[in-house]
């Protein structure tokens, strides 16, 4: 761990590494809540923003906009009905004030932060990340996205709204499975393991070779899966794809919790340990609250 002096002169370095002029910085000691002026929200712009919870998924450093890596606690973003906006990556909370005029969107000047000490990776990530924030000049929106952009019109960082996706009905994709070895992996290039879970207790989909289907119990966040069933196709063409269905199925009998974060659903074991990772489908339509 490193002091909150040794913090500040970091935050200094990644400064000068990005190329960014000196913003106004400001920390509070551990605990303290930062004090900064609110602003109204007004107009249709801020107001929509401030109606959705917003998850941070890519920041640009050095020169390229880099995906954030997948986390079980959301890297999440808000923008306040108070004008104030706010994110937290899992150690410090950091906030400033934004203002739209209809069509624009800036962040800032100032961001102020807690000065908790935490992994140094994650740290040098709050700041970059916050650095970014303080550019920004406008967005743009996409589907299922909102692009944060300075003022060449070059994405600082992107986000999308984090907005609980139903359990059941949704044809979830695998994005990272733990085959065993302590750490989630993604699937084999070009092929797609889903799942699907009916109001009516069935669960199926594909394991990446087979059809499956199976049924379930549900219970607050316990989730358990019945012994499974599949379909008589063979991958013997493609040994790691049948393997790779082999521990997909085994890892279904283990799941005993479950959790929705956006389009993310998380399942984990007994223990708490993560046993998979689904993503929704990005073309879902997902109802924002109205502002």
């Amino acid at each position: 761990m490193r002091t909150c002096r040794m913090s500040h002169l970091r935050t200094l370095l990644v400064m000068s590494l990005l190329g960014i002029a000196l913003p106004a910085l400001a920390t509070d000691p551990p605990g303290q809540t930062p004090d900064l002026p609110t602003a109204a929200v007004e107009d249709g712009v801020a107001a929509r923003l401030s109606a959705t919870p917003w998850r941070i998924i890519a920041y640009r450093a050095e020169g390229d906009l880099t995906p954030l890596p997948a986390r079980e606690t959301p890297a999440r973003l808000n923008f306040g009905s108070d004008g104030i906006v706010s994110f937290n990556l899992g150690c410090n909370s950091f906030s400033g004030t934004f203002s739209s005029d209809g069509e624009g969107l800036t962040i800032g000047p100032r961001m102020a932060s807690t000065m908790m000490a935490c992994e140094d990776d994650l740290m040098t990530l709050d700041q970059v990340i916050s650095l970014n924030l303080v550019l920004v000049a406008g967005y743009r929106e996409q589907a299922a996205q909102l692009d944060l952009v300075d003022a060449d019109g070059t994405v600082v960082v992107s986000l999308e709204p984090l907005i609980e996706t139903p359990l059941l009905g949704v044809n979830w994709r695998l994005a990272q499975l733990n085959k065993g070895q302590g750490a989630l992996s993604s699937p084999l290039q070009g092929t797609e393991i889903s799942m699907t879970l009916t109001p009516e207790g069935r669960l199926s989909g594909s394991d990446g070779c087979n059809r499956y289907v199976s049924a379930y119990a549900l219970q607050d966040d316990s989730l358990t899966i019945r012994p499974v069933g599949t379909t008589r196709m063979t991958c013997r063409a493609r040994p790691a794809v049948a393997d790779q269905a082999e521990a997909y199925l085994a890892t279904l009998s283990q799941v005993r919790r479950y959790r929705v974060d956006g389009r993310e659903l998380w399942l984990s074991d007994e223990y708490g340990q993560t046993l998979a990772r689904f993503r929704a489908p990005t073309g879902m339509p997902v109802e924002r609250p109205e502002p």
